[in-house]
């Protein structure tokens, strides 16, 4: 029989098999007695790995994708890889990177995780919507989320300040002297957006200025969508804000193209602003104004919370909260605004 076929036998799920014959925690005592003796019985004795001489000091990265619509366009995450890789080994962890995809079956991805010894995991949750951290919560080890702040649930998890982040490019353009600003959001609305796009809404209400709805313009997530739909929109808009805040610097690239190529001067007669501050936005023409966030502050924090939790499951603590990080922005000013 297989595993899976095995665990029905002995009514446990698949994931408490794969803990017990790996010698795993997260299981009874009594549970995983009473399963090794069953196994034998069954003459499945050879499954039954030997137990490790001692824990290791392995720490997982798992990239979570859930459509794949923004990590297969940009891999943010290798940026953040090395300095993750980094600052482990001063505390003495290796990393290991693995990938959970959400458009596979989750439980044998589950397992798998299970057997890889790690002491903890570092979970990239850019794409991820609440429900998808469920089955993280039974994992037999600290787990940590890592750009998304997952607000309504109890998980420990660090991520950017995105509303800080839109409003400083909102003060910005308000600093240059503009009245009316616009956005460009991505058909994809990861949560990070979603609140980068309230911080917007927010700023424009702080400086007093209008929030105009035709002024929102939704774009594919992409340089060639955004910069085709950009195309289309200048088609049948001529009357424009005199700047625009963007979701990321993906889109800004591409709509600053379409924008150029339809006559427009950037930045003399419309202003554009990137984030996430990606290498490209120095290679543009002219350069991109983008929102900065400091990628070894961002990688840093996530592997110090994590380690701040597997010592602190090594104690008895009366009472366990979440805590939510958040990672501060800056205005990286390039060409692309106007003076």
């Amino acid at each position: 029989m297989t595993n899976r076929e095995i665990a029905k036998e002995l009514n446990i799920s698949p994931a408490a098999l794969s803990l017990i014959i790996n010698h795993k925690p997260g299981v009874s005592e009594e549970t995983r007695k009473n399963v090794l003796n069953q196994l034998r019985e069954m003459g499945y004795e050879h499954l039954i790995k030997s137990p490790p001489a001692a824990a290791s000091n392995n720490l997982s990265f798992i990239i979570y994708k859930r459509h794949g619509e923004v990590l297969d366009i940009h891999p943010f995450f290798l940026l953040l890889m090395e300095n993750i890789e980094a600052h482990a080994k001063k505390h003495g962890y290796n990393v290991f990177l693995c990938t959970v995809d959400k458009r596979r079956p989750i439980e044998p991805q589950m397992e798998h995780l299970c057997e890889q010894g790690s002491q903890g995991a570092i979970v990239f949750a850019t794409e991820m919507e609440p429900e998808d951290m469920e089955p993280f919560f039974h994992l037999p080890f600290p787990v940590v989320a890592l750009d998304n702040d997952f607000t309504i649930l109890g998980c420990n998890a660090v991520s950017i300040n995105n509303q800080m982040g839109t409003f400083q490019a909102v003060e910005h353009l308000v600093g240059c002297g503009m009245s009316r600003i616009g956005y460009l959001k991505g058909k994809i609305r990861i949560s990070s957006f979603k609140e980068r796009e309230r911080g917007y809404a927010d700023a424009l209400e702080i400086f007093q200025r209008a929030f105009a709805p035709e002024d929102v313009v939704e774009l594919h997530y992409s340089e060639e969508g955004s910069y085709r739909d950009m195309h289309r929109y200048l088609e049948e808009h001529t009357d424009l804000p005199e700047g625009f805040v963007c979701d990321d610097d993906t889109i800004a690239v591409g709509a600053m193209r379409a924008l150029i190529e339809a006559g427009y001067r950037v930045p003399e007669d419309i202003s554009v602003i990137g984030f996430n501050d990606r290498p490209t936005c120095e290679v543009t023409r002219p350069p991109l104004t983008s929102v900065n966030v400091s990628k070894h502050v961002f990688s840093a924090e996530a592997v110090d919370e994590l380690v701040r939790l597997i010592e602190n499951g090594k104690q008895d603590i009366p009472e366990k909260r979440s805590r939510k990080i958040r990672i501060g922005t800056r205005l990286v000013k390039r060409g692309s605004v106007r003076a």
